[in-house]
This record gives C-alpha cells, structure tokens and sequence, in this order.
C-alpha cells in the first residue's frame, strides 16, 4: 500500500526543502503530473504562508475556494504541477508553478490577470473519430482541436478553465523555450537549431545541445507568460 507520507532525504531534487526542517513530506497523489515536476497541495499551502500544519491546510481547503487551473480543490495530497495557475479567492492568492535557475519548483506570485491563462506543450496527438485531433498535453490533460497544424513539441496557450486554445507557439526556430530536463534545467534561451530529437540552444550565457524531451516552448521573442 502506498504511504501517505515521504521521507525529505527521497523527495525529488526539484523540491525546494530546507535540510533538516522536516523528516517527513506529505505525498502527493498520483495524477497527470510526475512526482518531479509537482508538489502537494498542503505543502504549497505552507510556503506561502498560509498553514503552518497540515491539519491547518485542510482546513483552510474546507473553508476557503482554492482554484488549481480555475477548478476547486479540495485534497490536500493533489500534485500541483509546473505551469499549474494556483488562484486562492478569498485571499486574492494568485500563483503559478515554475522552475528557478537551479532546475527547482518554484511558487511564484502573479498578477491577477494571468491567473487565468496557461502554457501547456503538446506531448503526442492522435487523429480520432470524424478526424478530429486529439492533443496529449504536458500535463496528463486531452483536448481535442481542429487546428491540423499543430505539431508534437508545440505549446498551447490555454485559457483557463475552459481548456480554449488562445494561441499555439510552434517549435521553430528562434523560438523561446525553458529547459525542463537535462545539464540546463531552468533556463531559458532561444531554439538556433534542431534536427531529429536533438536542439541547439542559444542563451545569453552560452550555446548548448539538449535532447527535444527537454524543451518547453514558451514565447516568440519572450515568455507569454510570467515565469521569473
């Protein structure tokens, strides 16, 4: 049977936790993001200050409408994942998951506005009945689109909680792009080149090589979104 809890010294290395702080972690439940690239709900909770125990966490669920992508919830266990929008009403809470410069989930604050809008890459897609796609999303999420045109590798600027294609960022050159995996996790540069599943990356600090796997569109000339 799976535990509820998890030992600091296993919890993945994208996790921000503070050595010796605490022995146990709260285990989030299995969902449509990989344990590496979520945290639970409860303890998003406590960093950013609103529950200091679990016990305060759930509570909190109960009485106050948490919006994780513009959906209530109400399990403390539920993986909040990168790109996630985080929208606690009742006290104007408006937050998204990303990666920091060292490759680690990061909470960050944004502005109301973009609480409603996220970037989610297209894993696979698959044409189905009456030849409609079906986009398999970074996510774990399904949606099906008529726009024939989009590709593996591009990402999708929803709108939230309608899951309504705003817009599509293609994998192109001079594409922006975040690294989510790989020697350069969490930074951002710009797509100089590619072929097969390898991409030749430019950032202001170098130029690099990484597999397809690990890059995440997310902008033309800059992020459409707040990530830093």
């Amino acid at each position: 049977m799976t535990k509820s809890h998890l030992k600091r010294i296993v919890a993945p290395k994208t996790w921000i936790l503070l050595r010796k702080q605490n022995k146990f972690i709260t285990r989030p439940s299995p969902g449509a993001h990989s344990m590496k690239f979520s945290i639970p709900l409860s303890f998003l909770l406590k960093e950013i200050g609103l529950a200091s125990t679990t016990a305060e966490a759930k509570k909190i669920l109960n009485t106050k409408t948490v919006l994780i992508d513009g959906r209530r919830v109400k399990n403390i266990k539920f993986p909040v994942g990168l790109m996630d929008t985080v929208n606690i009403k009742d006290v104007n809470g408006f937050f998204r998951i990303v990666l920091d410069i060292k490759g680690r989930l990061k909470i960050l604050g944004i502005k109301e506005n973009e609480v409603s809008t996220k970037l989610s890459r297209v894993n696979n897609k698959t044409v189905i009945k009456k030849s409609k796609l079906q986009l398999n999303l970074f996510d774990g999420k399904n949606i099906l689109a008529d726009d024939k045109e989009i590709k593996t590798g591009d990402s999708l600027v929803l709108e939230l909680p309608s899951q309504k294609i705003k817009s599509v960022l293609k994998f192109e050159k001079n594409a922006f792009v975040l690294l989510i995996g790989g020697r350069h996790i969490g930074q951002l540069g710009f797509i100089d080149d590619f072929k097969e599943s390898f991409v030749k990356i430019r950032s202001e600090k170098n130029n690099f090589n990484t597999q397809k796997r690990f890059v995440f569109v997310v902008g033309k000339d800059k992020e459409v979104v707040q990530l830093k």
